[in-house]
């Protein structure tokens, strides 16, 4: 059963009479005016009148001599006798807002009765619109502001690139050094229960939300109509899956666990008159592994050395008074002595490379 067709409406130009069938009224019944396939609309949705009986052809061509509108199935204008042979055909309609600009839509290729329809393309008439810019201007203006782009990209590379060798003079050594100190004790915190550790004590389980998941709930359907272009159209109901989101539940554990803390971190800091030392500090309870649980596991409350950093920095003046600071290695910390020129190069933006940093 091939899908029906429903009447497209018309309004005549001549007389100004409303809603007229685009199959049934091929001209106006007040005023014998003939029907222009680009006054067609679609009518309200839910007023839609089934074209019985309605025998589709294909899509109506425009006469060449005339500007007439005929049947596909007409060899002939039927105003002026004019051949079909090279005539184009009428302009389709689309449902809704027009588009902003050509924008292809569904047409009808004429089926014997009863063959499904098979589709072919053509462009909506655009009628109303302003005119759109012109688009080897719109292409000039991109390629220009592409180009500068480019080119301020290509001076700024060059610039970071190319550098020159300066003579500088050691301002300032500093270094830094510091030291975390870390405690053994006891951390109240919760995880899923299939990620609890396993030293884990004072476990109380809940049931509480993980996520979520989205889960089938009906469909979002709409008629879709598509002008066939010969007066008439059809539509179909075109549906798609409505989610929600369905919470998804597990147990959670709450527990208590003993692990190292970061408690403090004691740091020293000097520069080329003071040399590099590492803290010494202060640790509460018995050392780590000397007491405790079997295996040498330290007591609650032990303190223990942690991560240790360090840093070694310089400052570099030129003779006009400009001032870089680099990150050094310690080893070229130390070997750069005070009250000798030292060779740097800078960039072409201003900034220096601290590796090439030698004396």
């Amino acid at each position: 059963m091939t899908e029906p067709f429903y009447e497209m409406l018309w309004d005549c130009a001549q007389c100004g009479a409303k809603g007229l069938l685009g199959v049934s009224h091929r001209h106006c019944p007040q005023c014998g005016a003939a029907q222009d396939p680009a006054s067609r609309y679609f009518p309200e949705p839910g007023s839609e009148v089934e074209a019985k009986h309605h025998r589709y052809t294909g899509v109506d061509w425009r006469c060449t001599f005339c500007e007439s509108p005929n049947s596909a199935a007409a060899a002939f204008c039927v105003n002026c006798g004019g051949p079909k042979d090279g005539a184009k055909d009428v302009k389709l309609v689309a449902d809704g807002p027009e588009p902003a600009g050509p924008q292809a839509v569904t047409a009808l290729k004429p089926q014997p009765m009863g063959s499904p329809v098979a589709p072919q393309t053509a462009f909506p008439k655009l009628t109303g619109k302003p005119p759109q810019a012109s688009p080897t201007g719109s292409l000039r203006w991109l390629t220009i502001v592409v180009g500068l782009v480019f080119a301020a990209l290509a001076v700024l590379a060059y610039q970071f690139f190319t550098k020159h060798d300066e003579t500088v003079q050691l301002a300032d050594k500093a270094w830094t050094r510091e030291v975390d100190v870390e405690r053994f004790t006891s951390l109240s915190t919760s995880a899923w229960c299939d990620a609890m550790p396993g030293d884990a004590y004072q476990v109380t389980r809940k049931r509480e939300q993980r996520g979520s998941k989205q889960v089938p709930d009906g469909q979002d359907c709409r008629a879709v109509r598509t002008d066939a272009g010969d007066g008439s159209f059809t539509q179909r109901q075109e549906c798609s899956t409505r989610y929600r989101d369905e919470p998804v539940y597990d147990t959670r554990c709450h527990y208590r666990v003993n692990r190292w803390q970061v408690l403090r971190t004691d740091k020293l800091a000097g520069n080329a008159s003071l040399m590099p030392a590492w803290p010494q500090p202060l640790l509460a309870g018995p050392p780590a592994g000397s007491m405790g649980l079997s295996g040498g596991t330290a007591l609650l409350g032990a303190d223990r050395l942690g991560s240790k950093r360090e840093q070694y920095q310089v400052t570099l003046q030129s003779a006009k008074g400009k001032q870089w600071t680099c990150k050094l290695s310690a080893d070229r910390w130390a070997a750069l002595a005070e009250g000798k020129p030292v060779t740097l190069k800078v960039r072409g933006t201003g900034g220096a490379d601290c590796d090439s940093v030698m004396q």
